[in-house]
């Protein structure tokens, strides 16, 4: 739920600030809801050295993402592709594949147990994020657990062995 707490982000800018803050402060648990792992939010550099820090560093690492559609970004090269195919141990993705998880359009990020961000219209990067709300936290990581349990592992995403 918005309140005086939420820092609001509109635009593509604000949105990767946000989604760079976010990831960059996490610790060990990363769970992000996505339409097409959005380039824009996610494919950098800095974000895959530091999520590669974390898998490596601590055992603890859980990244979990579920996208509608990872096609584009696989063809791209996207940096959390390369990180699932290289340590899927930490970092897994998988594809929505119920009814109502497919009509799920928002985009959420959940860092840790307290920070999130929450694009409520991810095709016009609006939305807004808190650094500190464990309860709010909460409930989207329930959710969460909720649609990854429904989902299957990405087939566009996996790592072929020869």
């Amino acid at each position: 739920m918005e309140d005086s707490s939420s820092i609001i982000v509109d635009g593509r800018g604000d949105c990767r600030d946000a989604a760079r803050r976010l990831v960059l402060n996490c610790v060990g648990r990363l769970y992000l809801i996505t339409q097409s792992l959005e380039a824009e939010l996610y494919n950098h550099a800095d974000i895959h050295e530091h999520l590669t820090s974390l898998a490596t560093a601590n055992r603890n690492t859980d990244i979990r993402i579920i996208a509608h559609s990872t096609r584009v970004a696989a063809n791209q090269g996207h940096y959390l592709i390369h990180l699932a195919q290289k340590l899927p141990t930490f970092v897994q993705i998988r594809t929505t594949v119920t009814v109502a998880d497919r009509n799920f359009r928002e985009s959420w990020l959940i860092a840790d147990d307290g920070a999130y961000l929450r694009l409520q219209h991810p095709e016009r990067f609006e939305g807004y994020y808190e650094t500190d709300n464990k309860l709010e936290c909460r409930a989207y990581h329930e959710r969460f657990i909720e649609m990854w349990e429904a989902s299957e592992p990405d087939q566009n995403t996996r790592r072929l062995s020869l």
